[in-house]
């Protein structure tokens, strides 16, 4: 039930962050809009000075790049936060940075799946080194992977303590 309430607070936080984010890019956005638009309003108005052609050309110019930055900017950002949300999740004392957004991978954020992890990722957990990394990646070749976290418990070295350090970091 606890864990179940985690997940749904964690996801909240996620969508939350997401939310968080975009609104600062749009206000960003929108602000250097707005002081453009200002700039480009002042100087359209007339003006005692002449100024030189070459010098108004120059400064439209730079103006319309720096519109161009800023939507190409826009479409990055907006574009990296479908993608990724990367947010720092504390559990149990233990620290898990980078975490994805869930709906973007499929997976819960910042847990392993012991199913498709890679050797350094099955390393990086507690009290799993390369030898015992090795031994995951082998019992899920040898057994079409595992069933359920439980069965992490049936590769050799791997017992109910080493498990208990895991179980809230792995899934299936």
């Amino acid at each position: 039930m606890e864990k179940k309430s985690e997940k749904v607070s964690r996801e909240a936080f996620l969508e939350n962050m997401k939310f968080v984010a975009v609104g600062a890019l749009v206000v960003t956005i929108l602000a250097g809009s707005g002081v453009l638009f200002w700039q480009i309003q002042r100087q359209n108005q007339p003006s005692k000075v002449v100024y030189d052609q070459s010098e108004v050309k120059k400064e439209i110019d730079d103006l319309n790049k720096q519109i161009s930055d800023l939507n190409t900017a826009l479409k990055n950002a907006k574009q990296e936060v479908k993608t990724e949300t990367t947010v720092k999740v504390t559990e149990g004392g233990g620290t898990v940075a980078g975490a994805a957004d869930e709906r973007a991978t499929g997976e819960v954020p910042g847990v392993i799946n012991i199913n498709s992890a890679s050797l350094s990722e099955l390393d990086s957990l507690p009290g799993i080194g390369p030898a015992y990394a090795q031994g995951i990646i082998d019992y899920r070749d040898a057994n079409s992977g595992f069933k359920s976290i439980e069965d992490i418990q049936n590769v050799k070295g791997i017992g109910p303590k080493t498990f208990e350090k895991l179980k809230d970091q792995i899934t299936v």
